[in-house]
């Protein structure tokens, strides 16, 4: 081999050394690239499971997949929706980041529409997207909706009520279910069926005090106020109130009337705002106030039952009289007062007689008048499923002169009717004698005795009226004699029995139920010294004489209790009772009670506590009347600290 020059091997060297750095930058910038976006493996395991995997028989490359940054090996999401440019959402959109991507949403308020992105959504057109009141209006927002009342009506647009003048003239705004609503009266009312509304009905002390609302007159008494001034002491009351003005026709909506009341001679000496409607089935409604005095009361026009012959009784015919159609009487050939048809009713607080109007025509009554011994209870027209003439006298002795006795077992009211053609009586004079009687019970003994011990109470109720609680000393467990007179006398080998009775109002709805009975040395019912006998509703535990017979069960209350007398100086008791009226619909009435119960020691409340008393000793009694007393011996003596509501049982002791 030749030898080689030393210039063609420098030359050589230099090449070699060119080449070299040549392959050291290509190897340099594919490693750089592959940094940045992917690199070379050995095997396509290797990459990444959201990257990709390119041979090309040479080497082995790894690429992140698109939405993706990394090397290829190691790949991470990338978050287009906070990278600047990286998404395309549109306005009124959001974009939400997804795993190698992104979505756009609209917002609230807007829509997808195809080719037009996201538009607003109009909630006014859908009643389910939007939560206006239905009497308020949707005006749409750009993404968004706002709630207006309508004109006349109150509120913030999700909750409107109606006004007085927003109804127009047929409905009327009321309160339904806690929100005031328009509403037709003729659809939303309360009944008043009460005979003794009649202005034929005589006098009484009713009072339409709590009357408010709209009602609708039905029954016996008559379907609509009288129109004509209706005189005094008539409609079971004193100022009998009447209509001032016509009735409305039916297309006439609601109108505006005055109430007048008949009272001095003035048939309007007070008066109160009356609305009227008629009503398709031809019946009015009206809308009361509660009058302004007490006793006033709205009165019936007892000839207003009428219309059609849906309403004859089953002794009347139904006849046309010139294309109207009417109710008349069916041929009766009855001959005889005796022959009559009567009804006697019984009630716990009224009697009533009730006789055949029909058949009083036939035995030539062409007008019938009717009255009791004391004339001033005159009889009234009651229709029903028969037509009747009525009257009614109280249970008690004294009123309409009914007369009571009385025998050990039961009460008999009694007194006569008297009946005639005319107002004046020349010849003959009808006179029907009827009487009812009572087993005695706690309230029939109260009415039936001269001149009981007793003490009342009255008690209103909202919405529910007047009710009078009364309580009474007796001498016997059937509570059937009550102390009579002034003041009782007993010993303490005695038994006192204690009777509370409710009257008046709806009794069926309340139980009468005693809080706290207590004794006091004085009559004074806040005396430090007490001794309860029934506290916080249950009998005292460590006073074993004392007995509950009933409460909270009925409108009445009973115990009893063996009589004791105060320790030191003290030789009168006082009784006093606390009572509740217990509403059944929503209340628990019946008390529960235990021997190891825990009394609360609350307060009493004055105004319902009922007082009787002195119950006096023997020598005190004798002392003072010199008066016989019933069996005395020796008083129980009650020891009591004045400052104690709990006091410890009472101990025998001599006087």
């Amino acid at each position: 081999m030749a030898k080689r020059s030393r210039k063609e091997t420098a030359r050589m060297e230099w090449l070699f050394s060119l080449t070299r750095m040549l392959m050291m930058a290509m190897v340099t910038s594919w490693f750089m690239s592959a940094t940045a976006d992917s690199l070379e493996a050995r095997e396509c395991s290797e990459c990444h499971s959201n990257a990709t995997c390119l041979e090309d028989g040479v080497v082995t490359t790894c690429s992140c997949l698109e939405g993706f940054t990394g090397n290829g090996l190691q790949c991470t999401d990338l978050d287009e929706c906070a990278t600047p440019g990286g998404h395309n959402c549109s306005a009124n959109s959001s974009c939400v980041n997804t795993l190698g991507s992104y979505t756009c949403v609209c917002l609230d308020g807007f829509q997808l529409t195809p080719g037009l992105g996201c538009t607003d959504v109009d909630e006014c057109k859908d009643p389910g997207l939007h939560q206006c009141h239905a009497l308020a209006t949707c005006v749409n927002l750009e993404g968004n909706y706002s709630c207006a009342c309508s004109a006349g009506y109150l509120g913030d647009g999700h909750h409107c009520e109606c006004t007085t003048e927003s109804c127009g003239p047929e409905l009327t705004c009321v309160n339904q279910g806690g929100a005031f609503e328009c509403v037709d009266p003729c659809q939303t009312y309360s009944t008043l069926d009460q005979f003794w509304r009649s202005s034929e009905y005589g006098t009484g002390y009713s009072c339409d005090s709590n009357l408010n609302g709209w009602f609708r007159f039905v029954g016996h008494g008559g379907v609509r106020l009288a129109e004509t001034c209706v005189p005094t002491l008539r409609c079971n009351t004193a100022a009998p109130m009447w209509l001032n003005g016509t009735h409305p026709s039916s297309d006439e909506g609601i109108v505006s009337r005055t109430a007048c009341a008949h009272w001095s001679g003035n048939c309007c000496l007070w008066d109160a705002p009356v609305q009227v409607k008629a009503c398709t089935g031809g019946y009015y409604v009206y809308h009361l106030s509660p009058a302004p005095e007490c006793h006033l009361a709205y009165c019936t026009d007892p000839t207003s039952v009428e219309g059609t012959c849906e309403e004859c009784g089953i002794d009347e015919d139904c006849k046309s009289d010139n294309g109207r159609w009417h109710c008349q009487c069916k041929q009766d050939n009855i001959t005889d007062v005796t022959q009559l048809e009567r009804r006697l009713q019984c009630g716990v607080t009224e009697i009533k007689v009730s006789l055949s109007k029909c058949q009083l025509r036939s035995l030539g009554f062409q007008k019938v008048f009717m009255y009791l011994r004391d004339s001033q209870c005159s009889g009234f027209n009651e229709r029903g499923i028969q037509d009747w003439v009525s009257i009614v006298t109280p249970t008690r002795e004294g009123p309409c002169g009914t007369v009571m006795t009385r025998n050990e077992t039961h009460a008999t009211y009694s007194n006569t009717l008297y009946l005639s053609d005319e107002i004046i009586i020349r010849d003959v004079n009808i006179k029907i004698n009827f009487a009812c009687s009572y087993p005695l019970d706690m309230k029939v003994s109260l009415q039936t005795s001269l001149q009981p011990v007793v003490s009342s109470l009255n008690i209103s109720v909202g919405g529910t009226g007047m009710f009078t609680v009364r309580m009474a000393l007796f001498q016997n467990p059937a509570y059937t004699q009550p102390f009579q007179g002034s003041s009782v006398t007993l010993s303490t080998d005695s038994f006192l029995y204690v009777g509370t009775i409710l009257d008046g109002g709806d009794l069926s709805r309340f139980a009468l139920v005693m809080t706290n009975c207590y004794a006091t040395p004085s009559s004074n019912a806040t005396d430090p010294i007490k001794y309860f006998m029934i506290q916080d509703r249950c009998p005292h535990t460590r006073d074993s004489t004392i007995q509950v017979v009933e409460n909270g069960l009925s409108p009445q209350a009973r115990f009893s209790v063996q009589m004791f007398r105060f320790a030191g100086n003290h030789d009168l008791v006082y009784l006093h009772c606390e009572v509740y009226l217990c509403d059944t619909l929503s209340e628990k009435c019946t008390p529960t009670c235990s021997g190891t119960r825990v009394r609360s020691g609350g307060s009493i409340d004055q105004s319902r506590v009922l007082n009787l008393g002195p119950i006096t000793r023997q020598s005190v009694q004798a002392a003072v009347s010199g008066a016989a007393s019933y069996n005395l011996g020796v008083w129980r003596v009650c020891t009591l600290q004045s400052d104690l509501h709990d006091a410890p049982e009472g101990k025998d002791g001599g006087l």
